[in-house]
């Protein structure tokens, strides 16, 4: 007969297993519908779709925190003026990122990525925080495999290929804002993306505005009625990622949560292959690339488990400090914390 604490054991590890299954299979899907919703359907509009993900996935955390499944602290004007740096990096890291996936094929797009931990790398190194030769020589691993991969992809455009640039240098600075705002604010990671979401509603539809985005989204005819439903998916996901990922942080152990981006980071590299097929893809320089960027980046996460480059307790502490992002795609996570980036 099973013991009750032993039950209870097994009960609360199935639980926290389904939570980081749901996860990884949430953020590899809104990967690919947003490729979808873009590509195949001609939707070239990344300002309102972020602005349809904005208004979906806070609307969803306000009913989960009615319903008690999850807590939302107040919103402070003096908290939202703290927050105001980390929404702008938060706006340009989504919006570039939406805007190189509809540029690039997804599995040259997810290896382009995986280099925002070179840009962490860089501005670690400037702060006096350099990082040991084996983390330097797996992310030099990631460039290489990015690079042929990037130069065999033959439907990269230069808008794509700069875009993803954007993209991992707001995705760094993005992860560093997290933790100056989470100890000046005093937020969790829930909190912070309350407030980035509320925050970035006005400047997403400021933009569209002002970039006449409006004008060209009315003219815009579908070439399918499908492609509301996958709208809807799009905004959807975005809004159930949230959740997912604050449960998975909250029943899970970030390295759980983290394995599991990095087992969604091959789905998504090798998956886009299978799911969204080119002509593109069919370069074996193509894929040795690809492959030679997801072997670099499990090395690099396996040397972060290991704690290979963490520095001492007596030298934490230091302005600006953070954990190396862990590459990947959608549901990057940085050591130790549950926050999302979203719209990849």
């Amino acid at each position: 007969m099973v013991a009750e604490p032993e039950r209870a054991e097994q009960a609360g590890m199935m639980r926290g297993l389904t939570v980081v299954v749901a996860y990884g299979v949430t953020s590899f899907a809104i990967t690919m519908v947003n490729k979808v919703v873009m590509s195949s359907y001609g939707f070239s509009f990344e300002m309102t779709l972020l602005l349809c993900q904005l208004l979906v996935g806070t609307s969803m955390m306000m009913l989960f925190a009615k319903l008690g499944l999850l807590s939302l602290p107040p919103l402070d004007p003096k908290r939202m003026r703290q927050c105001v740096p980390l929404t702008l990096c938060f706006f340009v890291y989504v919006l570039s990122g939406l805007g190189s996936l509809r540029s690039l094929s997804v599995p040259t797009w997810a290896a382009l990525r995986r280099l925002t931990c070179l840009f962490i790398l860089v501005l670690d190194h400037r702060e006096g925080k350099p990082a040991p030769a084996r983390i330097w020589a797996s992310v030099g691993l990631m460039l290489v495999g990015a690079l042929v991969a990037a130069h065999s992809d033959i439907e990269g455009t230069a808008a794509g290929y700069a875009q993803v640039l954007v993209n991992c240098v707001a995705s760094a600075q993005y992860l560093r804002e997290v933790g100056r705002v989470k100890r000046a604010a005093g937020l969790t990671e829930l909190g912070v993306l309350l407030y980035t979401n509320v925050l970035c509603i006005p400047v997403a539809t400021a933009c569209i505005f002002a970039a006449g985005e409006h004008v060209k989204l009315a003219r815009f005819e579908p070439s399918g009625s499908a492609f509301w439903p996958w709208l809807g998916a799009s905004a959807t996901l975005a809004g159930l990622l949230n959740y997912l990922v604050f449960l998975s942080a909250t029943v899970n152990s970030p390295l759980t949560t983290s394995v599991a981006g990095q087992v969604k980071n091959v789905a998504g590299s090798l998956g886009g292959y299978f799911l969204l097929p080119s002509a593109a893809l069919r370069d074996p320089a193509h894929l040795g690339g690809i492959l030679l960027g997801l072997c670099a980046s499990m090395w690099y996460a396996s040397l972060k488990y290991r704690g290979v480059g963490k520095p001492a307790p007596q030298q934490q502490g230091g302005k600006g400090g953070s954990d190396h992002a862990l590459p990947g795609g959608s549901g990057t996570v940085p050591k130790g914390s549950g926050t999302r980036l979203k719209g990849s």
